[in-house]
């Protein structure tokens, strides 16, 4: 029988990655400086804020007034070019007289006071189809069309000036919306919630026929008020509306009679007069703004108290 010898297994080296010569070396205790106390740590350098990316800021934009309107397309046309000077006189609110401005590259201001003596304008200032586009590499041209007198958003601007262009702003256009939108939605709401004895009032006092059902006098008045919801809203709170209800109220029930001319009692069948309208004049606007003071809140004051007599 024969037996099968065993051999030790060869040792394999491992690859520690660590090459003799790298191979740490002991380092005395002793010779390890120890930390100053005063020691700090140097501060890291700030990171730039300068970027070549792109720019939250957006050019300004400005546009010519006169247009017209394609009929086919109903889009705006204007002038293919259109030039404006590249000088001006306006007010000075600050110092309270009137400067000349200029607009010259190069120079950091826009008044002439202000600049080289040798500077001279060299070209006028142009329009391309309708619009005007200002880098914001270009402060004084935007600083010159913002205080030149054909700009219609300069408040300062001299009316004697026509009016030739304006600011393109979207976020004020924005805003305008929303604010129209907030108002509709108001004014709407208010004519949708209203009482119906207030409602009717109203809607007489606005020329809407009544001789309906309360669900067509309320789309009337929303339609009304969705048109001209300031004026609507305004109407309300207007004490001549209050006014005006009690007398078209006093109208229906005989108390007084307003024609083209002249208001006057009903008294069987006499008519005392109580205020002539002058020509021209709305007759129930005239009364009402003749019941607000003197002689006509004496006036108003009876029509309310015989109105009293209906009401009991």
């Amino acid at each position: 029988m024969t037996t099968k010898k065993t051999f030790p297994k060869k040792k394999t080296a491992v690859n520690t990655g660590v090459l003799e010569a790298e191979k740490p070396t002991e380092i005395s205790v002793e010779k390890i400086k120890p930390v100053e106390d005063n020691f700090k740590v140097p501060p890291m350098p700030k990171k730039s804020n300068f970027s070549f990316g792109p720019k939250k800021n957006k050019p300004t934009v400005f546009e010519l007034t006169d247009f017209s309107l394609d009929p086919r397309t109903k889009q705006k046309k204007y002038a293919l070019v259109y030039m404006i000077k590249a000088e001006d006189i306006i007010y000075d609110p600050i110092k309270g007289v009137n400067r000349k401005i200029r607009y010259i590259p190069g120079e950091a201001s826009i008044f002439e006071d202000e600049q080289k003596k040798e500077s001279k304008v060299k070209s006028p200032i142009i329009f391309s189809e309708g619009f005007l586009i200002v880098g914001l590499q270009n402060p004084t041209l935007k600083k010159f069309l913002d205080h030149h007198n054909q700009n219609s958003d300069n408040p300062n601007r001299m009316t004697n000036s026509r009016v030739a262009f304006k600011l393109k702003d979207e976020q004020k256009k924005a805003k305008v919306s929303i604010k129209k939108s907030v108002a509709e939605l108001d004014a709407m709401t208010l004519a949708l919630k209203m009482p119906i004895e207030k409602l009717v009032g109203y809607a007489k006092v606005l020329g809407v026929n009544v001789d309906k059902s309360t669900d067509e006098i309320r789309y009337d008045m929303k339609i009304k008020a969705q048109k001209s919801p300031e004026a609507f809203i305004r109407g309300l709170d207007n004490p001549l509306t209050g006014i005006k209800q009690t007398i078209i109220a006093a109208q229906e029930y005989k108390i007084i009679d307003i024609q083209q001319n002249r208001v006057c009692w009903v008294m069987g069948t006499e008519r005392p007069l109580i205020a002539h309208v002058p020509i021209g004049k709305v007759a129930i606007d005239y009364f009402a703004d003749f019941c607000k003071a003197g002689e006509g809140e004496k006036v108003l004051k009876e029509i309310k108290r015989q109105m009293e007599k209906y009401n009991s």
